[in-house]
Order: C-alpha cells, then sequence, then structure tokens
C-alpha cells in the first residue's frame, strides 16, 4: 500500500491511544473499583484489549513506514505500548489469579472481537551482521554436499555389493568351464549394459504427484471425450430415424432467447447476493468460501521486499547527505564556534571572579563538559556562596567531634532510616491481612480497585516527544514527511553535532587557562595575606554498570564448527512460520465458564499465542529456558520454528534419544556441547531445541542403551553454565510424559513452563479447512463441521499425517 495509507493510519492510531490513555488515567484518578472480581476483570481485559489492537496497528505502520527519521520515534511509542501491554497481563493474573486471560467478555463494550487482539509479530527485530550470515550459508552449502557425497558412496558401495555376491555365488575362481563361461558372459564389454539411476527421496515425492496431477487430467479429458461421442450418436441415430425436433420458429427463438435473459440476470443477481453473504460468513469463519491464492502471498512477499529495499536505500541516501553536509559545515565555520565557546567560558569565568574572587571547576567530561555552563546547569556564585557557608560550620561542627562520635552519629542515622522503613512495612502487612479479612465477609468486602499504573507515564512522554517534533510537520504533509528524510531536521541535528565536537576540543584548551587563573588568583591571596576559599567536597555518584553484552568475533575456528554442526543436523534449517500457523481459535466462553461455574477453563490456541508472544519477545532480553510440554503431535516443534522465525534466530536442535551408542562417550559430548555453546554465542539471538527432555528425568529409567547420567550432565548441566545471563540465547525443551519425570528437578532448569492445548472442536475444523482449500480434488461441500466434531482430540501432526495419507493415486483416480 501506499504511504499516504500508513501515514493516515498512524495519526488515526495515536488518537486512538490518546483515547484509551485517557480513559486509562481517569480509572487510576478515580480509583474507579468493582463490587465483584468479575466486574473488575471485564474491565482490566477491556483495557488489555484495546491497548493490544492499537500495538498490532501501530507495529504495522512501523513495519511499513518509508520515512527514516520518524522511526526512531514509532518505535519508542510501540515499545512504551508493549510494556503497558506486560503491565497489564500481570495485575489480570493477579487478580484472577490464572495464568491464561480470557477477553471475550471485556471486549464486547469496545466492539471488538478476540481476532482483532490478537498479536501480530514482535516489536523489536536483531539484525544480523553479514559475517555471520555468510559464515551459516556456508556451512549448510557444505553440509549439503557433504550428504550427496555420502549418498554417492553408498549406492557405489551397494552395487559393489551385488556384484562380489553374484560371483561368490558362482565361485569363478574354481577350474570349471561352466563359471568361466557364465563370468565371461555377464561381463561381456561389447553387451551394453543398464544401470538403474538412484533416485532420492524427494525427487520419487515429486515425481509421485506429477503422476496424480496427470492421471486426474487424463480421466478428466477421457470423461469429456466420451460424453461428446455419447451426444454425437444420439443426435446422428434420431436424424437418421427421422425423429430428430425440426428447427423452432424465429418468435419462439426470440422468446426463449428473452427467457434464458431474464433467468440469467436473476441467476447472476442470487449469485452476487451469494458472495456477498459468503464473505460475511468467512470474516465470522463460519464456512469455508473463497480458496487461498498462492498468487496473493507472492504478491505479498514481494511487497515486504520492495519495501525493506526501498528503506534501506533511503536510509543510504540520507548518510551519504550527512556526511556532505556535516564536512562541508566544519570546514566553514569550526574556528567561528570554538571562538565563541571559548567567550561563553571567559564571560563565565569574569562573573565568577567579579562575584565570589573564585573560579568553580568546569565540570568533567563525563559529566557533560563546558556544555552545562552553556544549559546553565552549574550552580551560580550566589548559590555556591550559601552552600558553602554550611561546608565551613559542619567543618567546624566535626573538627570539634571525635571520629567514634561521627560514626556513631551515621549508625544512629541509619537506625532511624531502618526502623522508619519497619514501621512501614508493618504498617502495610497489617492493611493486607485487614483487607483480606474484609474479603471473607461479604458484608464489610471493600471491591476490586483499578490498580494504579508505572507504564503510563513513559507512553505519554513518548507520545509528546512525537508531537513535539512531528505535528507541524504532519500538518503540513508533504511528500518527505511520509517518504524519505527531512533535510531540515537533519541539518538542526548535524551541526548541534559539530557544535559539541568542537565544544570538546575548546574545553581542553579551557582547562588550560582555568589552571593558569587558579595560580594567579593564589598568588593575589598570598600577596594580600587572605585565605584562599577551598573547593567543596563533594562524593562521586555511583555509575551504574552497564550491560555489557558478550560478543564473539566469527573466525576459522567457529566456521569449522558451524560446518561440523550442520554436517551432523544440529544446525537446522526451518520453514518460515508464523504465529497464524499454530492453528486454534479463541475459547470464548471461557471467562464465562471461569466467572459463572467458577471452574478453571481450558486454553485454546489462541490464549496459547498470546503466551507465546510473551516468550518469543524475551529472546532478544538474555537467557532464558522454557519447557513445552504437551502429547507428541502438538504442535511444539512449530511454536519452536515460530520464535526462530519471528526474531530471525539461528536454531540448534539437541534430541538425547537420537545419541547413537558409539557417540555416549564423554570426549564426543563435551566436544559436542563445547561447540553448541560457542556457535549460539557467536550467531545470537539463537535457539536451542532440546527434544524429550523427560527422558532425561524419568522415575524408572527403562533399560535402553542411552547412557542418562552422561548425556544429562553435558545437555543440562554443562550447557547452561557454559551460557551467560545476558547472552541472547533461548533453550527449548519439549516434554511429552511429565507424569513419569521427576518434575521438581525438570522445574528446577526450566523455570517457565508452557503447557499445549488439546485439540479442539474449532482447531480441527481450521485443519479440515485449510486441507479442502489446498487439494482441488476434495469437494468443496464437504460436511467438514461433523467431521471435525468427530475427530477432535486427535493430535495435529497425526490429523495432517492421516488427512496426507488418505488421498492416494488409486482414490484420485476412482
Amino acid at each position: 500500500m501506499s504511504s499516504d495509507y500508513y501515514f493516515n493510519k498512524w495519526n488515526r492510531t495515536l488518537a486512538c491511544l490518546n483515547s484509551l490513555i485517557e480513559l486509562d488515567l481517569d480509572y487510576q484518578t478515580t480509583k474507579v473499583h468493582d463490587q465483584q472480581c468479575c466486574d473488575a476483570a471485564r474491565r482490566l481485559s477491556g483495557i488489555l484489549g484495546r491497548y493490544i489492537a492499537c500495538y498490532n496497528d501501530a507495529l504495522e505502520c512501523l513495519q511499513h513506514n518509508l520515512q527514516v527519521q520518524k522511526t526512531v520515534y514509532i518505535a519508542d511509542v510501540v515499545k512504551a505500548i508493549v510494556a503497558r501491554i506486560l503491565e497489564l497481563k500481570g495485575q489480570s493474573r493477579k487478580l484472577e489469579g490464572a495464568f491464561y486471560q480470557f477477553l471475550g467478555n471485556g471486549l464486547i463494550e469496545d466492539k471488538l472481537t478476540p481476532n482483532d487482539v490478537e498479536f501480530s509479530g514482535v516489536s523489536t527485530k536483531y539484525k544480523r551482521c553479514v559475517e555471520i550470515n555468510d559464515a551459516i550459508m556456508k556451512a549448510f552449502q557444505r553440509a549439503k554436499e557433504i550428504k550427496e557425497e555420502k549418498e554417492d558412496k553408498k549406492g557405489e558401495g551397494e552395487e559393489e555389493g551385488v556384484v562380489s555376491r553374484e560371483l561368490k555365488e558362482d565361485k569363478w575362481w574354481e577350474d570349471t568351464e561352466e563359471t568361466v563361461k557364465k563370468v565371461t558372459r555377464r561381463l561381456d564389454m561389447t553387451e551394453v549394459y543398464e544401470v538403474e539411476e538412484k533416485i532420492s527421496e524427494e525427487t520419487l515425492a515429486r515425481k509421485q504427484k506429477v503422476a496424480l496431477i496427470q492421471a486426474h487430467e487424463k480421466t478428466r479429458l477421457i470423461t469429456l471425450m466420451v460424453i461428446k461421442q455419447k451426444q454425437r450418436r444420439e443426435k446422428w441415430t434420431k436424424e437418421l430415424q427421422g425423429t430428430l425436433n425440426s428447427s423452432a420458429r424465429i418468435e419462439m427463438r426470440e422468446r426463449g432467447a428473452n427467457l434464458i435473459q431474464r433467468y440469467l440476470r436473476f441467476y447472476f443477481e442470487l449469485k452476487r447476493k451469494k458472495l456477498k453473504d459468503c464473505k460475511r460468513d468467512e470474516l465470522l469463519q463460519l464456512r469455508l468460501c473463497n480458496k487461498p491464492s498462492y498468487e496473493e502471498t507472492l504478491k505479498e512477499k514481494d511487497l515486504k521486499m520492495r519495501q525493506n529495499q526501498l528503506h534501506e536505500d533511503y536510509e543510504k541516501q540520507r548518510k551519504v547527505f550527512n556526511e556532505q553536509f556535516k564536512n562541508s559545515y566544519f570546514e566553514r565555520k569550526h574556528e567561528d564556534i570554538a571562538e565563541d565557546i571559548r567567550d561563553n567560558v571567559r564571560n563565565w569565568f569574569q562573573k565568577w571572579y567579579n562575584e565570589v574572587k573564585f573560579f568553580y571547576d568546569i565540570p568533567k567530561e563525563k559529566q557533560g563538559g563546558s556544555l552545562l555552563i552553556l544549559k546553565e546547569e552549574v550552580p551560580s556564585p550566589t548559590e555556591w556562596r550559601e552552600k558553602y557557608k554550611v561546608y565551613l560550620d559542619n567543618k567546624k561542627s566535626i573538627k570539634k567531634k571525635t571520629l567514634w562520635q561521627v560514626k556513631w552519629e551515621k549508625q544512629a542515622e541509619k537506625e532511624e532510616e531502618m526502623m522508619l522503613k519497619r514501621k512501614e512495612m508493618k504498617k502495610k502487612k497489617l492493611e493486607a491481612e485487614l483487607l483480606k479479612k474484609m474479603m471473607k465477609n461479604p458484608t464489610l468486602h471493600p471491591g476490586f480497585k483499578y490498580p494504579a499504573s508505572n507504564k503510563t507515564e513513559p507512553l505519554i512522554k513518548a507520545i509528546k516527544k512525537y508531537y513535539h517534533n512531528w505535528q507541524e510537520l504532519d500538518k503540513e504533509e508533504f511528500m518527505f514527511v511520509k517518504e524519505k528524510f527531512v533535510k531540515k531536521i537533519d541539518e538542526e541535528n548535524l551541526i548541534m553535532n559539530v557544535k559539541l565536537e568542537m565544544n570538546k576540543i575548546a574545553d581542553m584548551d579551557m582547562r588550560q587557562e582555568l589552571k593558569l587563573l587558579k595560580r594567579a588568583l593564589k598568588n593575589d591571596y598570598k600577596r594580600n595575606e587572605e585565605q584562599m576559599p577551598e573547593p567543596i567536597k563533594e562524593k562521586a555518584k555511583r555509575k551504574k554498570q552497564q550491560k555489557l553484552q558478550s560478543k564473539v568475533k566469527i573466525n576459522e575456528n567457529i566456521r569449522n564448527k558451524l560446518m561440523d554442526l550442520a554436517a551432523s543436523d544440529v544446525l537446522k534449517e526451518y520453514p518460515c512460520k508464523d504465529f497464524k500457523d499454530f492453528l486454534g481459535d479463541a475459547n470464548f466462553a471461557g471467562d464465562s465458564i471461569r466467572y459463572n461455574t467458577l471452574k478453571p477453563a481450558l486454553h485454546y490456541g489462541a490464549e496459547t499465542r498470546a503466551i507465546w508472544w510473551e516468550t518469543c519477545r524475551d529472546v532478544s532480553h538474555g537467557f532464558k529456558r522454557i519447557l513445552l510440554v504437551g502429547p507428541r503431535g502438538c504442535g511444539k516443534t512449530t511454536l519452536v520454528h515460530i520464535m526462530a522465525t519471528v526474531n530471525d534466530a539461528i536454531l540448534y536442535e539437541l534430541d538425547p534419544t537420537q545419541v547413537a551408542e558409539e557417540n555416549g562417550t564423554k570426549e564426543y559430548l563435551q566436544e559436542l556441547v563445547h561447540s553448541v555453546a560457542v556457535c549460539a554465542k557467536a550467531t545470537q539471538p539463537s535457539v536451542i531445541y532440546i527434544k524429550h527432555v523427560h527422558e532425561l528425568y524419568q522415575r524408572k529409567v527403562p533399560p535402553k542403551e542411552m547412557n542418562v547420567d552422561v548425556i544429562k550432565r553435558f545437555f543440562i548441566r554443562k550447557l547452561f553454565k557454559k551460557i551467560h545471563r545476558r547472552d541472547n540465547v533461548t533453550i527449548v525443551g519439549t516434554c511429552t510424559d511429565p507424569w513419569l519425570s521427576r518434575s521438581k528437578q525438570l522445574l528446577k532448569k526450566f523455570p517457565a513452563v508452557v503447557l499445549l492445548p488439546d485439540t479442539s472442536y474449532s482447531a480441527v475444523y481450521l485443519i479440515l479447512r485449510n486441507w479442502v482449500a489446498n487439494n482441488r480434488i476434495v469437494p468443496s461441500d464437504l460436511d467438514i463441521h461433523s467431521l471435525a466434531y468427530v475427530l477432535q482430540g486427535y493430535s495435529f501432526g497425526y490429523l495432517v499425517k492421516a488427512l496426507d495419507d488418505f488421498l492416494t493415486a488409486d482414490r484420485i483416480v476412482k
């Protein structure tokens, strides 16, 4: 779509956000409270649903934004919305006492549906450098070459084995004439031998599908030809027998044509009405009407690629313009700017000398340097004079006291602070206990207050920041406001950056001048026999340690390890998946079941996708461990592929059950785990997918060839220790039989657990609908409603496999 569309959509989204924030603040300031928990939960879920709808619109505008300078401001707004959504989710969980939220009843007042509040994607996407992408692509390419070489060698070995087996059976080395004749007859070089071509499984499957299409097309043509021949023979027999009706009169033909026109018009009118009803039912997901076209999906992909390419081109143009303007401005103005900064600092020196006869130190570079003087964030001479008097008085009082007295006073101050904190804690504890008692009594129940928020202020600031920079430009609606970049804004920012650079250069000169001035001032005080004021000693503020992300450079060692992992099927190529690929509707009656019957409601696919959205956005926020619990074929691998696709992560797959007996040694496992950990750190964000974790924590270990203790020590303990908490590496484990495993030990290693839902009627219906749409041979009027009702409860993987196996070549032809 055009940039005008998203420009207008972004303005509408901001208007919706402003109205929503006003309502949210109104609930917080008036402290709206509901007498029943259901009403409070419904109010919270309504606000949460509206924030999710605004997030989806804002994220779409961010992804399709072609104005390079706006991207930062829109991203700040989206980030603030995400923080508020997570806060509301936590508040609703605390209120309802359940991990999953059902937003059905809360969305009715706002005229929203559960489909409107489906998360469309993750806001932050990590861009990996070109070196890592090249190394991974080479690793996959090398792995394919190794597999092809192994297949060729295997084929040659099989052929040699067949020849040797035949020769052994004949025993040609014995001195019999018959065997010699047989061998010479078999190995006759003049005869042309037919060698069977070795075909891979992919080509076999492709040929099978082509054969199915050919069979279907042949049957269609043959039936059409037979019908035509039959009709032609019937016409000939009637003509020969003289029973063929003569052609009608012209009047009758005209009447017939008019009648056909009338009926056809009525038919097409009904058809148009039916199409409208069909579209309405398809939006409500009542039935399947139109089959998804492959061309539309290709067009969408092409549009996304073009938009990304356009954004990159505009970014390059902006960088070129900025460099040229900055260099030209620096050459023309750098001397004048430096002289102006020096004059300002000298005037500041003069002011201090005239008022106090003292020179205040220029702030350090870490604190801001002489820029703080221009901003007037340094204390004035009058303020310093008052502080200096207080400093001298404190100094005199401290001189009269001993060190022990000063120490006791500090201890007494700390104890007083601790006493106040304890009193506040006791007060809050008593209030909480009183509230619990009041809630148990229905006559004294205070109700449920709308919780206060700490995340609305950052959201308001982000919106105000956007309006401050772009409101006037948006009103003008120039093309550069919707696409490319505004040169005027960049020019102002570049001028500011040049002045800041010159400020650092001028700082060095002014510090040297300050030393000379202080030396001269000291000599003046000594000459006049006066005491020079000493600088006030201020406590240095502790700086917060910045989170330094461990970066590993791609070298030949890591490239070789990536190739080895790709050859051993640990480094995986995964299909691109989206949240929509995990099928399943929302539990529309979930909140009603929870509120009316006071029973735990089961979550469906939509609620699982909402939880998985939270886990997906955590991939780029440090080391995380997640456990997926569900039966076989319920979509665990699909969720892992969604996580990797959404975050553009590299996928490593470990399966304890697939470790061969000869590879179960300590040396092999240690090398494997070390290479996986090193490569995962180097290619972060990355996802390590450990299949069948419950096999390592079983209560009764079955007699198997797998050495459980050794594999568990390396795959779990050693691997987890090698990854730092700041590394953007996520480990996902899967469990199919949790009741047979030691749950306490398993949950210590995987604190976050996601339970996968059972296949409901809606999920099976969606699977069947896609099956009918993708296979033309299946009749479109098939009663998939009744079939879905019968098949509910079977896993996703089992249903998909069974439906694919059902359409054999014989069934399609028949």
